[in-house]
């Protein structure tokens, strides 16, 4: 800051200031202009300036008279505050340093629309002023350049909507120097005025070459967001800025750069685009320099642009050619089934992708691929656009995951990635369709024959069998199938994608009774009665041995019989018991009691079938018929008790034959006395003795229809017995006794007819055993 003295000019005057007149601007078309006179600030050397005015409504005299001031930085609110706006914002500070630098009133590229009525009118407004403050300050001859400006208020809203426009789009638009503009503050409470120290701008547009060629042509349009620098000649960055709109004209336009507020000097620009390539600079020996591109295919720099004071150089522009963009990835089993393509995953060689896709410029695209032994496919050379890739599945192989690319996409589509949108240069790298190798689920189902739940060698496969599956797939898609079992009783269910699922034997093989149910060696499982689930699949795992084990049933048989040997040992001949109950109790493998009855049949035999391993007591409930004869235990062994046979073992299809009850039959006796009858009644009293050694004879027929015939003698006492007489009909004869005469004989209660020496028709009927008694003779 110094101290230096002013004097102001304006065209709205005369030189001598008595009077409005006609007096030419000494500079840029401006509201005033300034003359500086012993300054001692290097930045602010004296001379002439162009200016405006910072508030309409303090008052400054034109020339011939002069101010002492002082000079603040422009360019920051605090430089405001000694002159009376403590309130500026450092955005509005920004928007009138932004108008100055556009130099609306003296660049032709505006063509005489703005006058410096309209740019000051615009300052005022943008540091806080209204229409109504404005309109009151009595500053109209000074506006209008006394009555040579048509001052619009259009092009004011305009100029002021334009620098809030320009500074809120953050797109690098100020000047860069420091004392690009400054303040004067004349002594005394007169007008503050804000001067334009370096005015010179270079700028112009950067574009889309569509044809390459490297001239803009009809169409072509303006690419903005490219970052542009400006140099010095000794290769110090001045200045950096984006394109886009140049908010200095009413229409939005694209692609457009400016480094304004100047000094005079040589520089260069420089053009940063990473996703373009440059097109050919200064085609046609740069003879068409307003519309040719001027940055270098390599460097993105332009030449040396030498500018003179207040100049503006609107030439420099930049040509862009997007850089092909293109999209990749790889096909793959994915072991995690996780959309993730991770160390020693397989490739998947030989798969089709299909690209499809509009450009930006609406050009529909459509490719092939195949993958090569990498499983990678790629498509290069792609314009800027949306595109889409689809995959035919291939046939070996469950869908996988799809999985967009680094620049993104949408997988809700089966074997595709839409919406891939690419920029120009983007390439878009691992879009991947992930594959599943299907899981299996198989076993067997068999014969256990020794009933422990392991297929062993030998045991025999059951062909035939129904086996159904049900689960939920890793989609949450339920999942339903069934087979039939092979010869050799396996089954298999393939192709099978990740879930969790059971395998179920609806119906029970016929002829066999249940057994052990097995889970396989992987994936888990929980066997049940019939089922095996919770069997957890993961990407080709085979889930081996699911094994329903089935048993032969076992049985349990035998007879009631005659034991006519009494041996215990059922003879061919030896008839059997029809109608005896036989009881059978146990308890099975599962730990369940047995509790079953039969009756023996016509030949004696009874059996107990359909059971299941276990150990088991057979009872025979004693025929009244008969006498209790030897139990016998059969072919599997047992422990024998009267009436029952225990400990009986049975396995798988164990069959235990002649589990045998003998039975006798119940025999009866004949008996009486030879006496001597002293009173011959037929009646033998305590008195009357026993003759000894008399002969008695049984003859007769059994109920099976056998000769019965037997002989005894009498005792001292005279008597005798036929004991163990079966049923049937029977004669018992006395052989007259030597020294003795025939006397009276007695039937006894046998019922039998009686004669000489003769008891016949005794009937001993079959199951009672009455013995017979009082056969005598007298």
């Amino acid at each position: 800051m110094s101290t230096f003295t002013i004097r102001v000019t304006s065209s709205a005057t005369n030189a001598a200031g008595t009077a409005y007149g006609q007096q030419p601007d000494l500079g840029a078309p401006s509201f005033f202009d300034i003359i500086i006179s012993g300054s001692s600030d290097p930045l602010l050397p004296s001379g002439r300036y162009d200016a405006y005015c910072l508030n309409p409504l303090e008052t400054i005299f034109v020339s011939p008279t002069s101010y002492t001031a002082e000079n603040l930085a422009g360019n920051t609110a605090a430089s405001f505050v000694p002159i009376g706006f403590s309130s500026m914002s450092q955005t509005q500070v920004d928007q009138v340093n932004w108008l100055l630098s556009q130099n609306f009133t003296a660049d032709a590229k505006y063509g005489g629309q703005f006058n410096f009525g309209e740019v000051q009118t615009a300052i005022w407004k943008l540091v806080g002023f209204t229409d109504a403050q404005i309109a009151g300050s009595g500053q109209d001859r000074f506006v209008n350049d006394n009555g040579r400006n048509v001052v619009s208020a259009v092009d004011i809203n305009f100029l002021v909507s334009s620098a809030q426009n320009a500074v809120a789009s953050g797109n690098g638009v100020l000047p860069t120097d420091a004392f690009f503009s400054t303040i004067i503050d004349p002594a005394g409470n007169v007008q503050p005025l804000i001067v334009q120290l370096q005015s010179a701008k270079l700028g112009n547009f950067v574009w889309s070459d569509a044809n390459g060629n490297g001239v803009q042509d009809n169409g072509e349009t303006g690419v903005d967001r490219v970052v542009v620098e400006l140099y010095d000649t000794t290769g110090k960055l001045i200045a950096s800025t984006i394109t886009g709109d140049d908010f200095s004209t009413a229409a939005v336009e694209h692609g457009f750069y400016q480094f304004a507020g100047l000094h005079a000097g040589d520089y260069q620009v420089k053009f940063i685009a990473p996703t373009y390539n440059f097109t050919t600079a200064n085609v046609s020996g740069n003879s068409q320099d307003t519309v040719d591109s001027d940055a270098d295919a390599i460097t993105g720099l332009s030449q040396v642009v030498s500018l003179a004071a207040g100049q503006s150089n609107q030439t420099v522009d930049a040509g862009l050619v997007a850089k092909p963009a293109s999209l990749s990835g790889y096909v793959y089993e994915d072991f995690g089934n996780d959309g993730v393509r991770g160390a020693g995953e397989p490739a998947i060689a030989g798969v089709t992708i299909k690209l499809t896709g509009v450009d930006t410029l609406g050009n529909a695209v459509t490719a092939s691929a195949v993958t090569n032994a990498a499983g990678f496919y790629e498509f290069t050379g792609l314009a800027a656009g949306t595109y889409k890739v689809s995959e035919t599945q291939p046939g070996a192989y469950l869908d996988g995951k799809d999985t967009a690319g680094s620049s993104g996409g949408n997988t809700a589509a089966n074997d595709a990635i839409s919406t891939v949108v690419l920029a120009a240069g983007d390439n878009s790298v691992n879009n991947n369709f992930g594959e599943l190798v299907g899981a299996q689920i198989r076993g067997t189902v068999y014969c256990d024959d020794n009933n422990d739940g392991t297929l062993q060698a030998g045991e025999a496969g059951l062909g035939g069998v129904t086996i159904t599956l049900s689960g939920t797939d890793d989609l949450g898609n339920a999942v339903t199938a069934s087979t039939v079992t092979a010869a050799d009783g396996t089954y298999s269910f393939v192709a099978l994608r990740p879930g969790i699922y059971s395998v179920t034997e609806p119906n029970q093989p016929a002829g066999k009774l249940d057994g052990i149910d097995t889970a396989g060696l992987y994936g888990g499982g929980t066997a049940g009665n019939d089922v095996i689930n919770t069997i957890t699949l993961t990407q080709g795992l085979i889930s081996d041995n699911n094994n329903f084990g089935e048993i032969k049933p076992a049985s349990v048989a035998g007879f009631v019989y005659q034991d006519a040997g009494d041996d215990g040992a059922k003879g061919a001949a030896e008839a059997g018991i029809a109608g005896v109950t036989v009881t059978l109790t146990g308890t099975d493998d599962r730990n369940q009691p047995v509790s079953l009855t039969t009756v023996t049949g016509a030949d004696g035999s009874y059996s107990f079938g359909d059971l299941r391993p276990g150990s088991y007591t057979v009872t025979e409930s004693q025929p009244a018929a008969y006498a209790d004869g030897k139990d016998t235990a059969g072919s599997t062994g047992g422990s024998v008790t009267n009436d029952k046979i225990s400990a009986i073992t049975l396995g798988s299809g164990d069959n235990s034959v002649n589990n045998n009850f003998g039975e006798l039959p119940k025999l009866n006796s004949i008996s009486g006395v030879v006496f001597e009858d002293k009173n011959n009644d037929g009646v033998k009293d305590a008195a009357e003795a026993g003759i000894a050694g008399a002969t008695v004879t049984l003859t007769g027929t059994d109920t099976a229809g056998n000769a019965v015939s037997a002989t005894t003698t009498t005792g001292a006492d005279g008597s005798y017995s036929f004991a163990g007489v079966p049923a049937g009909n029977y004669t018992v004869t006395e052989t007259q006794p030597a020294g003795y005469l025939d006397g009276k004989d007695s039937g006894g209660n046998s019922g039998g007819t009686v004669t000489n020496d003769k008891v016949a028709n005794i009937s001993l009927p079959f199951g009672v055993v009455t013995p017979v008694t009082g056969v005598n003779f007298g």
